[in-house]
């Protein structure tokens, strides 16, 4: 069976951290400080209670850091692992999330499977689809840590009432598409970022934005859509 890319990173992360540790074991030097280091933590952790023991675990720990950082194959894998972060971060950013919502009473005469629990899943990384899919009106909930999320609602139909949409996000870009014939309203907050919804647009830190279109109030259909943001954009539009 092909291995994945995932398991081949792992495979090769793995083998510079037994590469460091054989740098350190069979280097006198290195292996007589980690020795050391370890008859401190020891010592230390017996004795946590008093003052001298936290001061040899403490004195421990610091020795064995220093004593990794003196390793070429674990400075390599520290590199490794920030530059395969950045990657990871640079692909996520080059594909977005897209989410097609498709919101709709259930037909008379017809089952229809209702889902009453949140039917989005919180991730960090990946992707996520909900497309062709009828669900009742309970609060949509999306939780994304890095990247961009887009979110479908043009091709909807709503149910009549108040749906809640709930986006949050550490760093990334949030695009929301409405329907014109629907009453909206967005709440936002973000650190640092921009905001653009329909006609209202701003940049700068400590964003906190609170706005609805002209047909909220008497529209019958409407999406409150509640989103934060620690860094990065919104883009509220219309489709």
């Amino acid at each position: 069976m092909k291995k994945n890319r995932t398991d081949i990173i792992a495979y090769i992360f793995f083998a510079l951290l037994v590469a460091a540790l054989l740098e350190l074991v069979l280097s006198v030097g290195p292996l007589i400080m980690l020795i050391i280091a370890a008859g401190f933590i020891y010592y230390g952790q017996k004795r946590m209670s008093r003052r001298k023991g936290r001061f040899a675990f403490y004195i421990g720990i610091i020795m064995f850091v220093f004593t990794l950082f003196s390793s070429t194959f674990f400075i390599i894998t520290l590199y490794g692992l920030l530059f395969y972060s950045l990657y990871l971060f640079w692909e996520k950013m080059r594909k977005p999330r897209r989410v097609n919502v498709n919101i709709g009473d259930q037909p008379t005469g017809e089952a229809v499977p209702q889902k009453k629990a949140l039917f989005f899943k919180n991730l960090i990384f990946g992707d996520q689809r909900a497309e062709d899919q009828v669900f009742s009106s309970d609060n949509i909930n999306i939780l994304s840590g890095i990247g961009t999320t887009n979110v479908h609602f043009e091709n909807t139909v709503l149910p009549v009432g108040d749906t809640i949409v709930i986006v949050r996000g550490f760093i990334g870009r949030i695009q929301l598409y409405v329907p014109y014939d629907a009453g909206v309203s967005v709440q936002h907050s973000a650190i640092f970022g921009q905001t653009v919804v329909f006609d209202h647009e701003e940049t700068g830190f400590n964003q906190n934005v609170a706005i609805k279109n002209s047909q909220y109030d008497e529209a019958p259909r409407k999406l409150r859509i509640y989103t934060s943001l620690v860094a990065g954009d919104i883009e509220v539009i219309y489709r």
